[in-house]
């Protein structure tokens, strides 16, 4: 074997090794994310010994493994950055038909029986360019909504560029240079300098690649980065605005919103619409970021409770930062370390929702066409404010309605 090609695989694997270690220490029990990122390890594992292996059974095995790789990729990244991912059915089977298909091609070539190519290898080939596709579909979906910055940066430099890697090199191997003996030594020294880059971000990131946290200066809590459903943070007094956000090693008290008891039930009316409160911790210790003055959050609060800016349809995060006159990236950690919500759209949501719901209970309008309510709340058809109001509710507008009046 060339040894530039033992000295790529050794690194790479040992990378691997290194990548393991670090993501046994990040994760925090298993979850459906966690699991992807251990398969999306093994594929490559199976790519990198794929080389070495002279056995026909383990050759074939580790074809199947490497085969993996596209889509355990993609997967992965959806649930990194999608926030209510799961991992449907029809996704299962769109990877397992790129792994099954060449896999029982090779066992028809291994026993003298002709298999079509077309089938067996054009099909599932073409199916790993249409994942990749859609992986880093994933990865630039909602970049402008994310306020959580460590995620952010990953869509950027682990996510975008490792994935815009494998679809060059999907290319490069499947139809430009096929069965070319510079690119089976080269890929692989690319692959050790990705997983170096990887391993890097592994432990500059800690636990933040897994599940990552919205930018807190509290971290003492046990509480989610983001709400499960939209809501709004609420101080003891009523007041939408959250008390004096202060600096990470100072020995005050701040307000910090925390899940009431009961967790994600949907709220039963828009006096419920309200399942977080504000209570004192201490910070001591907290560390890092910003402080997030009062007066940032106050004016956010009056433009949002009192000017009613999410009525804009279409409002970006940037169109709000020129109305307080502040760069994008500011506002985003205002919103994200000073009201704990990880998406932007969440973060209207919450309001919008609200007023929707409030306009549907009330007895003196109980005909006013939702249409109406949709629209003049900021949401541009019926079917997103439907899906928005279920995801907050557990039930339609219609159903709300009725349950409300008949109160």
């Amino acid at each position: 074997m060339d040894v530039v090609l033992t000295a790529a695989l050794a690194f790479s694997l040992s990378q691997i090794l290194l990548n393991v270690l670090l993501f046994l220490r990040s994760r925090r029990g298993w979850s459906v994310q966690s699991g992807l990122y251990a398969v999306f390890l093994l594929a490559v594992t199976g790519y990198l010994l794929t080389p070495v292996v002279t056995s026909p059974g383990l050759s074939m095995l580790f074809e199947a493994l490497q085969t993996l790789v596209p889509g355990t990729f993609w997967l992965f990244s959806a649930s990194l950055f999608e926030e209510r991912f799961r991992l449907r059915s029809w996704q299962m089977g769109l990877v397992a038909l790129t792994v099954l298909l060449p896999l029982l091609g090779n066992l028809l070539a291994m026993a003298d029986v002709e298999a079509p190519r077309m089938f067996f290898w054009t099909l599932p080939q073409s199916l790993e360019f249409v994942i990749m596709g859609l992986a880093l579909w994933s990865v630039v979906r909602f970049w402008r909504e994310d306020l959580v910055e460590s995620r952010r940066d990953l869509r950027l430099w682990f996510c975008g560029i490792l994935g815009l890697y494998i679809l060059v090199l999907l290319l490069m191997r499947e139809l430009i240079f096929p069965g070319e003996v510079w690119l089976l030594v080269w890929q692989y020294i690319f692959v050790a300098g990705m997983l170096m880059v990887t391993n890097g971000l592994l432990l500059e990131m800690k636990t933040g690649l897994f599940h990552p946290e919205a930018d807190r200066r509290v971290s003492a809590s046990g509480i989610s980065a983001g709400p499960a459903v939209p809501r709004v943070p609420v101080v003891p007094d009523g007041s939408a605005v959250l008390d004096d956000a202060v600096a990470g090693h100072s020995n005050r008290a701040c307000s910090e919103v925390v899940p009431q008891e009961g967790g994600n039930r949907p709220p039963a009316n828009a006096d419920e619409f309200q399942p977080v409160v504000a209570r004192d911790v201490d910070v001591a210790g907290a560390g890092g970021l910003e402080p997030v003055p009062e007066a940032l959050l106050q004016q956010l609060t009056q433009l949002m409770e009192h000017e009613r800016v999410y009525r804009q349809m279409g409002l970006t995060i940037g169109q709000l930062a020129a109305s307080l006159s502040l760069p994008e990236y500011r506002l985003r950690k205002v919103i994200n370390a000073g009201l704990g919500y990880r998406n932007f759209n969440d973060f209207l949501n919450t309001y919008r929702i609200r007023e929707a719901s409030e306009r549907l209970a009330d007895p003196l309008k109980p005909d006013e066409a939702i249409l109406n309510i949709a629209l003049d709340t900021g949401y541009r058809s019926l079917s997103s404010f439907n899906k928005a109001f279920k995801e907050a509710f557990g039930q339609t507008p219609t159903e709300y309605r009725q349950g409300q009046l008949r109160r």
